[in-house]
């Protein structure tokens, strides 16, 4: 006999997204007296080298982007590819089901679909899930807005992937203002699973509180429990669990450090650039014009809840040259801009102009320089116009111009 939920207007949450006003430096010290493994996951991008008053885009990015799966109250969706071959309780597999409330199987379950009881493992009721990891089992409600909140990845190469399974800030069915993220991990070749729990918080308003987090077989028959935590009221955060397989029937299971796999989980992310304890940005990607050496660091807040923290650094060469002397002589010959990374840049225009405005070089190669001629003649000297012109890979449009002198 299942339990089914009347239907009760659900609340939205309004949980506010708000930036840390404190100055940097307390930040950093902070995330360092915590031990938070901030610089492992989110990368600020390359160092770079530019001239002053050369814009240069700096981008952060946070692992690879999840593919979002939308499903029906108390769904079953799937399958879904692994992407390498996964031994469960001794069958091997390559697709795997995902369970609405914070469970992932390798059968579809069709019975269990539309249910939400919260039952003790193991358990072989046709109407439960099976052939199952609990990561945990709770009666979430991923179809409010907002969704998707359940995305997947397989990150790694041969031999070493892991399939990622990401719930990330998922409301409770009654508990609406409490979320829960956390992580199912598959380990290729060990065939051991990891359970990182980011935030669980207590929904005592509906089952109880009851959660289960465990694995079971295909049958119902046999299945392992963290404990304490078998259809039990508990609640946890920051906390990391391995499931390793010691027979075709048997797990050991133990805690382990928490540390989430970097995989983006759509719009649930949030950026911020600062310079010093001065708020830049609050995007992905920003435009920076520097005329002297800067350190950024770039954060994100990951499903309203972790925070990392990376760092890049723009050197500035004290000047733009104003005069070059291209006379072949080996030193001073050539003039090009310094600090545009041909890899950010999809278009690309840069131009000399003489005193009455002709061209007199054009090139759409980044690499290219003048050398001081035009149509394969020496230009005279004198002051010329320079301008370049460039779209970078996130297609903002970047302009400047100046002047350089030509000396014989």
């Amino acid at each position: 006999m299942t339990h089914r939920k009347s239907k009760i207007e659900n609340r939205k949450s309004t949980r506010p997204s708000t930036l840390d006003p404190r100055p940097l430096t307390l930040i950093l010290l902070l995330i360092l007296l915590l031990q938070v493994p901030g610089f492992s996951q989110l990368d600020a991008g390359p160092n770079d080298t530019i001239n002053p008053g050369i814009p240069v885009t700096l981008t952060a990015t946070y692992g690879l982007i999840g593919t979002g799966i939308t499903t029906s109250e108390d769904g079953v969706e799937g399958p879904f590819p692994i992407g390498f071959s996964f031994s469960f309780f001794g069958n091997i597999y390559s697709q795997f089901y995902i369970g609405a409330n914070g469970w992932i199987s390798f059968s579809p379950n069709e019975n269990a679909k539309g249910v939400d009881d919260v039952f003790a493992i193991p358990n072989s009721n046709d109407y439960y899930a099976k052939n199952a990891i609990f990561g945990p089992l709770q009666d979430l409600n991923p179809i409010q807005a907002g969704s998707p909140y359940i995305y997947y990845r397989t990150l790694g190469s041969d031999s070493n992937r892991r399939l990622v399974v990401m719930w990330c800030q998922t409301p409770f069915y009654e508990c609406m203002d409490s979320l829960m993220t956390f992580q199912i991990v598959l380990n290729e070749g060990s065939n051991t699973i990891e359970d990182h729990l980011m935030n669980k918080p207590s929904c005592p308003n509906w089952h109880g509180n009851a959660a289960t987090q465990g694995v079971q077989n295909e049958t119902g028959f046999i299945g392992y429990s963290v404990p304490g935590r078998n259809a039990t009221s508990w609640s946890a955060a920051m906390e990391g669990w391995m499931y390793t397989p010691t027979s075709a029937d048997s797990f050991q299971i133990a805690q382990i450090a928490y540390n989430l796999h970097p995989i983006t989980p759509g719009e649930k992310i949030n950026y911020r650039w600062y310079n010093g304890s001065e708020l830049i940005s609050s995007q992905q990607s920003v435009v920076v014009t520097l005329n002297e050496t800067t350190t950024y660091f770039a954060y994100i807040t990951l499903c309203d809840g972790q925070e990392f923290v990376d760092s890049v650094t723009v050197f500035v060469i004290p000047y733009i040259p104003n005069a070059f002397t291209p006379n072949r002589d080996g030193l001073n010959d050539l003039f090009r801009m310094v600090g545009i990374p041909p890899e950010n840049i999809t278009e690309f225009h840069f131009q000399i102009f003489n005193r009455w405005g002709e061209v007199v070089f054009s090139t759409r190669d980044i690499e290219e320089s003048w050398d001081g001629t035009s149509a394969g003649r020496e230009c005279p000297e004198g002051v010329y116009v320079w301008a370049v012109y460039y779209k970078e890979n996130n297609r903002h449009t970047v302009t400047n111009k100046g002047t350089i002198q030509l000396i014989r």
